[in-house]
C-alpha cells in the first residue's frame, strides 16, 4: 500500500509558500483560475496552533485545491464562464466546510470544463487545461484543472465532481486516483448542479489511502482508514466490451489483468448486454441542468437572472451554444427520454447486481477510458464512465501502468456494494499489486 501523501506539515507557513511557488511556476498549464489570497495568513494561524499542539484535525495545515463549481465563502465561485466572473460564495459548500473542520486550508480554485459539461476542459476565464507531464494533450475533465493541479505538485489533494466521468477521466490521463462515490444528494449542497440524478464530488489524489481519508472527511465519516485486504479469494469480473482498440493502452491493461492473477485475483469476463443501451442512453443532465441550474443561480445574490440571461449575454465559449440551446429547450423535467433514462437505471443496476451475485464478484473491472488522448482536442471517453454514472454505484479509477511514451493509464474498478469502504479497500489492494516488483 502506499505512503500516504496527505499529511499536515511540519512548517504550515513553508508548505503553503511552497504550493503557491509551483502554481506560480506553472501557468502555461491553465490549471488555476485563481488563488485564496488569506492562504498564507490562515497558514500562520495553523502554525501558530501546531507550535502549542493543538492540531484542528487530520488535515491540518494541509493545502487542498478545489474545482470552481463548489462555494469556498468569500472566493469567486465562477464554473470557468465569463459571465459568473463578478459572482462570489456568501458560504463554504458542506464537503468544504468539513475539510476546514478537519484543518485543510482551501488553497486556490481549479479551472475546468465550462459549466462542468466537457470532457475536455476548458473555460471563457481559464482556457485549456495542459496535461503536465505532455503540455499538448488534455488533461480530461471537467475536473481536469483539479487532476493537472495535483499531478504538477500545486497540491497533494483535490475536490472534483463527477457527473458522467469528470473526475475518473482527468485522474486517469494524470496517473492519480480518482474516486467518484455513490449519490448522496446532501452531499452537493453549495456545488452547482448539472444532473441532480448524477452528480457526484470526490477526492483526486495520488493513492487510494488518501482517497479514503478526503472520501471520509467530506461525508462527515469518522474514520478514513482502509481496511488491508488480500487479493487472494477475490473474484473481479471484466468486462471485455470495454477494453477499446487503443494497442498501446490495451499492453498495458493486458499487463495489469496479470499482475492482479499473478497476486491471487480470480479474473474472468463477463458479458453486459445491456451495455448497448448504455452507450445510446440520452444524458439526463439535457432534461435537469436548467430547472436546476436556475435554482442554483436565484440562490447567489448577483448571479444572472437564469440560463437566459447568461446566453443573451454571450460571455461563454461558443461551442457550448448547441448545448445550451438543447437544455434551454427543456422547460420540464419528466419528459418520456428522462422518464426512460430513470427506467435503464433501474435495469443497469439490477443488471450488474445479478451479475456480481451470480459471478460471486467483488467488482467489475475495465480500463477507464477507451483510448488514450493525443492532442487537446477532446477525446471521446467512451461509454464506460457512464457505468457508475447512470448505475449510480461507486467506482474508482487508479493508474495501473503507462504506455511506451510514459502516457498514463487507468483501470477503473466499480462495485456493486452499498458504502464505498469495500470498493476502496479492493482498489488499495489493486494498487498494492501494481505497485510491487
Amino acid at each position: 500500500m502506499q505512503k500516504m501523501r496527505l499529511i499536515p506539515p511540519e512548517d504550515c507557513v513553508e508548505e503553503i509558500t511552497r504550493r503557491l511557488a509551483i502554481i506560480d511556476a506553472h501557468p502555461q498549464l491553465n490549471a488555476i483560475l485563481g488563488v485564496n489570497p488569506v492562504a498564507l495568513a490562515e497558514a500562520a494561524a495553523s502554525q501558530k496552533l501546531r507550535r502549542r499542539g493543538q492540531l484542528t484535525g487530520p488535515l491540518h495545515g494541509v493545502p487542498v485545491i478545489v474545482k470552481d463549481n463548489i462555494a469556498c465563502a468569500g472566493l469567486p465561485l465562477t464554473l470557468g464562464c465569463a459571465s459568473l466572473a463578478q459572482l462570489r460564495a456568501t458560504t463554504d459548500a458542506l464537503v468544504v466546510r468539513r475539510l476546514r473542520e478537519a484543518g485543510a486550508i482551501i488553497l486556490a480554485r481549479a479551472n475546468m470544463s465550462e459549466f462542468a459539461f466537457d470532457v475536455r476542459s476548458r473555460s471563457s476565464l481559464g482556457g485549456d487545461v495542459r496535461h503536465p507531464r505532455f503540455p499538448a494533450i488534455t488533461a480530461g475533465g471537467s475536473s481536469g484543472g483539479s487532476a493537472a493541479a495535483v499531478a504538477a505538485g500545486m497540491a497533494e489533494g483535490a475536490l472534483g465532481t463527477d457527473t458522467g466521468g469528470s473526475i475518473r477521466i482527468p485522474c486517469s490521463y494524470t496517473g492519480l486516483v480518482g474516486l467518484r462515490p455513490r449519490v448522496r444528494r446532501a452531499q452537493m449542497q453549495g456545488i452547482a448542479p448539472l444532473s441532480l440524478s448524477k452528480d457526484t464530488v470526490g477526492p483526486m489524489v495520488h493513492n487510494v489511502q488518501d482517497a479514503a481519508l478526503l472520501h471520509a472527511i467530506i461525508h462527515g465519516q469518522t474514520s478514513g482508514a482502509v481496511t488491508p485486504l488480500s487479493l487472494k479469494g477475490v473474484r473481479l469480473g471484466v468486462i471485455r466490451a470495454l477494453e477499446g482498440e487503443d494497442p498501446e493502452q490495451l499492453a498495458v491493461w493486458y499487463d495489469a489483468i496479470a499482475t492482479l492473477r499473478r497476486h491471487g485475483a480470480t479474473v474472468v469476463n463477463v458479458a453486459l448486454p445491456i451495455l448497448p443501451e448504455v452507450a445510446r442512453a440520452t444524458c439526463l443532465s439535457l432534461y435537469e441542468f436548467r430547472v436546476a441550474f436556475d435554482a442554483w443561480l436565484q440562490q447567489h445574490p448577483g448571479a444572472p437572472a437564469d440560463l437566459n440571461a447568461i446566453i443573451a449575454s454571450g460571455q461563454f465559449l461558443p461551442e457550448f451554444m448547441p448545448l445550451l440551446t438543447q437544455m434551454i429547450a427543456s422547460e420540464r423535467l419528466k419528459t418520456p427520454q428522462w422518464l426512460a433514462g430513470r427506467q435503464l437505471r433501474r435495469r443497469l443496476r439490477q443488471t450488474l447486481g445479478l451479475l456480481a451475485e451470480q459471478g460471486r464478484l467483488d467488482g467489475f473491472l475495465y480500463p477507464t477510458v477507451g483510448r488514450v488522448p493525443v492532442s487537446l482536442e477532446k477525446m471521446p471517453p467512451g461509454c464506460a464512465p457512464e457505468l457508475a454514472a447512470i448505475s449510480g454505484f461507486a467506482a474508482i479509477t487508479l493508474p495501473c501502468g503507462t504506455t511506451r511514451t510514459g502516457f498514463p493509464v487507468g483501470l477503473e474498478i466499480l462495485s456493486p456494494a452499498g458504502e464505498e469502504s469495500a470498493l476502496l479497500a479492493l482498489a488499495a489492494a489493486c494498487e498494492t499489486a501494481f505497485t510491487l516488483p
